[in-house]
């Protein structure tokens, strides 16, 4: 069993509980909905069922059917923006779809580098439209055969680029570690951010990711501390069990919410339920998911 995947935390000294009367300093309105899960339904239904849920704030998933990239206009982006502006919504991340798709600035392709590329631009043009002040970037994948320490070139060469594309829009890119993309772990994403020198791009972790990598859930907030702006909060089960409820998994997501607490984080967090363990009942699970992480809030 990985270490990350143990009941409980080494929690250091001081760490306080989050326990029913105890002080809470996360507040409610850093868990954002998400329309991961949603991907069966309509866009309409998304929208009714997050003002159902009493959700103001969303990270906005860039996929087919609500927002596929490859078909969408200025003029799609503005209705998008109309409708979840009637519903009181405000989207915070945008986060393209980039893990189903062949979209990587790591790859040593150079046609699928350049659509890349095209893609997060355009990506960061409709994050604009809807005035998200955060985009979501993993690396991408890369082949076998290439060499690890050219992937990792490539891609802070690759980050200098769309980042400088943030900058003119004034949106803050928020890097992801993933194992199966040269920026494997927290400390990728550091080297990246010092290489780059932005105050547009920042840290985000992923706790299914924390977990994959290998790393202690507290030294990971602590290695990107004032750069950790988001954070991907679900569970996982392993064998098969991915992006889960926080609860329903064995990961530790009561000790992940103390060590949040001790250490002062205020950024926001997702529960990232993207797969397909919840598209028969995305209403139901997000309600848990958002009952599980408010009651644990102040």
């Amino acid at each position: 069993m990985h270490k990350i995947l143990q009941k409980k935390c080494n929690l250091q000294p001081g760490c306080k509980d989050i326990v029913p009367g105890g002080r809470k300093m996360l507040k409610k309105e850093q868990f954002l909905g998400a329309n991961y899960a949603y991907c069966s339904h309509s866009l309409d239904y998304f929208i009714e069922s997050m003002q159902r849920l009493d959700v103001d704030k969303i990270e906005f998933y860039a996929a087919s059917p609500h927002c596929y990239l490859d078909d969408m206009t200025p003029e799609r982006a503005y209705d998008i923006k109309r409708k979840l502006d009637k519903a009181g919504i405000h989207s915070v991340v945008l986060t393209a779809e980039q893990c189903n798709y062949p979209i990587s600035i790591s790859t040593s392709d150079p046609f699928a580098r350049e659509r890349s590329f095209r893609y997060y631009e355009k990506a960061l043009e409709i994050a604009s439209v809807l005035e998200a002040p955060y985009m979501q970037m993993v690396a991408g994948m890369h082949t076998m055969e290439d060499d690890p320490a050219e992937c990792f070139e490539r891609v802070t060469e690759g980050m200098y680029r769309v980042v400088k594309k943030a900058e003119k829009l004034g949106i803050t890119i928020v890097l992801e570690a993933d194992t199966s993309t040269p920026v494997k772990n927290t400390t990728d994403i550091m080297t990246v951010i010092n290489s780059v020198g932005s105050d547009n791009l920042q840290g985000l972790i992923d706790t299914n990711g924390i977990a994959h990598a290998n790393e202690d859930f507290e030294a990971a907030v602590i290695r990107l501390g004032d750069h950790l702006k988001h954070m991907h909060f679900i569970d996982l089960r392993e064998p098969g069990g991915h992006c889960l409820v926080p609860g329903e998994g064995d990961l530790p997501m009561e000790d992940y919410l103390r060590i949040l607490d001790k250490h002062g984080y205020t950024g926001y967090l997702t529960p990232e339920l993207w797969g397909r363990n919840y598209l028969a009942n995305a209403e139901e699970a997000m309600k848990k998911a958002l009952d599980y992480c408010r009651s644990r809030a102040e």
